[in-house]
Parts: C-alpha cells; structure tokens; sequence
C-alpha cells in the first residue's frame, strides 16, 4: 500500500489531486492523507482545548464530503482518505511532521491553487515542495462544470 500526502484547502476542486494519485498509480493501493495548515491557538486555555479532528470536521463542506465519499466508492484502490493538520512553523517541525505520518509520495498543485480562508489557515505547498521527497507538482482545474461533478477516470484524462 502506497501512502501519499496531498495539502487540501477543503474544497472540492482540491480532490482532483487524490483523482491524480490514482490515474498514476494505476493498480496499487493508496493512503491518502489529505493535509491543511492550521496556525495552533496562541494562549494556553484555547491550546489547552485544542483539537484537530473537531477543527477538521468544522471546516468540511457537505460538498467536500459526498465527493470525497463518491471517489472511495468509484475507485477500490483507495483504502483510506484521511486528514490531518500541520501546526508547525518551519521546515524542522515539517520535516518531523512527515517522519511521523510515513509518506512515500507527495501530489501538489502547480498553480498555487489553493485557498486558505481565515488567519488560522495555511498553504502547507511550500513546505512539501522544499522537505518531502517525491514530489509531484500537478495543474489543477479551477472552474468546475457543477459542484456536485462526479469524479472519474474519465473527467481527469478531459481535463
């Protein structure tokens, strides 16, 4: 099984890079980890009560989800799509970040895509492009056709 590392902004054009991941890969089992930065509370209450899966769960759009929900079930190959943030501030803490989670690939987008609303939030591309090996820079679409567009083989090779 393959894990790969892909930096999210939650939305749903950002899928198309776990899309990517599979139409490269063809025959092979995938982990996907799709990763966001997240500046970590500055004072010791909010850190204190700081917690990643209820900050994730937050920021995920009914969208985001039924497409994400669409591409596990349309592609066998996908074994887990899992999601974690990266709250450090430096190529060490990330480097460390990517010693822990163990990836073997990483997919970014090419075009500075991604879109990180709110101070707490952060593109983690410059971190991957500068610290992780493997590193596969791809041209994402940023206008699609309809928000609930059905993910496929297909779509991706028209793009």
């Amino acid at each position: 099984m393959k894990k790969v590392l892909i930096p999210t902004d939650f939305s749903v054009e950002s899928l198309q890079l776990v899309e990517y991941a599979i139409v490269n890969n063809p025959n092979t089992d995938l982990r996907i980890v799709l990763v966001a930065g997240y500046k970590q509370p500055d004072n010791r209450w909010a850190l204190t009560h700081f917690i990643k899966s209820e900050v994730i769960h937050k920021k995920l759009s009914d969208d985001y989800i039924v497409a994400k929900r669409s591409l596990m079930r349309e592609h066998a190959c996908i074994k887990a799509i899992s999601f974690d943030l990266f709250t450090g501030k430096n190529s060490i803490a990330f480097q460390n970040f990517l010693e822990i989670i163990e990836i073997e690939d990483t997919i970014v987008p090419k075009n500075n895509f991604l879109k990180c609303d709110g101070s707490k939030w952060f593109d983690i591309t410059k971190y991957i492009k500068k610290n992780a090996q493997n590193v596969t820079e791809v041209l994402i679409e940023t206008s699609m056709e309809t928000p609930h567009q059905k993910f496929s083989l297909n779509n991706l090779l028209n793009l």
